[in-house]
């Protein structure tokens, strides 16, 4: 059903909607393509996380004598 809805809808459309609908989804891919590369953790990123953890958890092991496990 939702693949004779979706043929008819492509089919009614104006061709120069959907070729800016490509455009326009193309920016949004190159966009989300540069945030991904921008937020990508490295191992200098990830040997800090690791060491803010393990305070943490000495933190808490050391106040409440309580052991915090990650998942």
């Amino acid at each position: 059903m939702d693949d004779k809805r979706e043929n008819l809808l492509s089919s009614s459309l104006p061709s120069q909607l959907l070729s800016m609908d490509e455009e326009l989804w193309q920016m949004a891919e190159e966009r989300a393509q540069e945030i991904l590369w921008t937020i990508e953790p490295n191992v200098l990123s990830e040997v800090k996380r690791k060491d803010v953890i393990d305070c943490v958890q000495k933190l808490i092991r050391g106040c409440y004598g309580s052991e915090v496990r990650l998942f």
